[in-house]
């Protein structure tokens, strides 16, 4: 296995592009190993340009990031494949798929790539044929357990001897959930083809609670997220034995700090209202100290 690194997932919100410039520029400075850069959520945010991502690619990469594109998890339209074609013609060494569509495309061009979290992987045999097709790295689905990444990985090793790494989603809003349907413009009573991108005015997703008013999930568009904050934080030393890379979705500038706490395997005092029940096998949104 591999030293233990960190990764900082693709900007799951929609930021224009002058906030995602001045992020970027902090990542570059951060101690992160990994960056994701593109739009993985919604193909009609169109704020930022493949340019700048790979503008931000170059950034990065000079100040030694390996950096990935990833690419949309929900493709709705030829249009949006021809954009998925265009994407994996960039020069950068690996790709994120996070639709099938992606990994057939990735896999005839014979490159190299990520199996991103939107992609339902739940036993070695269906990552070893992914493997077989080029996936060099697998990024547990969110809710999956520790002991599940275990399992896996044990029945992966018994059925083939490729090379994969393991990547765990350590800390942000879970994404759950895809739709064809925006929950951000039907909010606003808007046409989805009309929103507005109204979800540029909600920069960390819309909060929606329970009867009982506890945060349930947060909405990003078409994609439906956790309540609250994913935190391995009090789980790291854990985490680093049985992955090789923890990944922080980042929502504010702010969560780069976290960092640090994973990168130096550095158990951190979980805030209050951050949760860690999918990695102990529980609900997620319950929380095991």
């Amino acid at each position: 296995m591999s030293s233990f690194r960190t990764s900082l997932g693709p900007m799951l919100f929609l930021w224009d592009k002058e906030r995602l410039d001045s992020f970027y520029k902090n990542v570059a400075q951060s101690d992160v190993d990994i960056v994701y850069l593109g739009e993985s959520v919604c193909g009609k945010r169109r704020l930022s340009r493949l340019d700048d991502y790979l503008h931000w690619a170059q950034l990065l990469a000079q100040s030694g990031k390996e950096v990935v594109l990833s690419t949309l998890a929900l493709l709705e339209s030829p249009m949006q494949l021809k954009e998925l074609k265009r994407l994996c013609q960039a020069d950068v060494a690996l790709f994120e798929a996070n639709d099938l569509a992606a990994v057939q495309v990735l896999s005839e061009l014979k490159l190299p790539f990520v199996i991103g979290p939107a992609i339902n992987v739940y036993n070695g045999y269906t990552l070893m044929k992914l493997a077989k097709m080029g996936a060099k790295r697998w990024v547990m689905p969110v809710e999956l357990s520790r002991d599940w990444l275990v399992a896996l990985k044990a029945e992966f090793d018994s059925l083939c001897d490729l090379p994969m790494e393991f990547e765990v989603f350590s800390y942000g809003y879970l994404p759950l959930a895809y739709s064809a349907r925006c929950f951000t413009a039907r909010y606003y009573d808007l046409a989805k083809d009309q929103c507005n991108l109204i979800c540029q005015d909600h920069p960390q997703g819309l909060t929606t609670l329970s009867q009982d008013n506890q945060e349930l999930f947060t909405l990003n568009g078409i994609q439906t997220m956790s309540g609250k904050v994913y935190n391995l934080c009090e789980d790291v030393t854990d985490l680093a034995k049985v992955s090789d890379i923890a990944r922080i979705s980042a929502h504010q500038f702010e969560d780069l700090a976290w960092i640090e706490c994973f990168s130096l395997q550095q158990k951190n005092c979980r805030p209050a209202d951050h949760v860690n029940g999918f990695w102990h096998q529980i609900a997620g949104m319950q929380v095991v100290d």
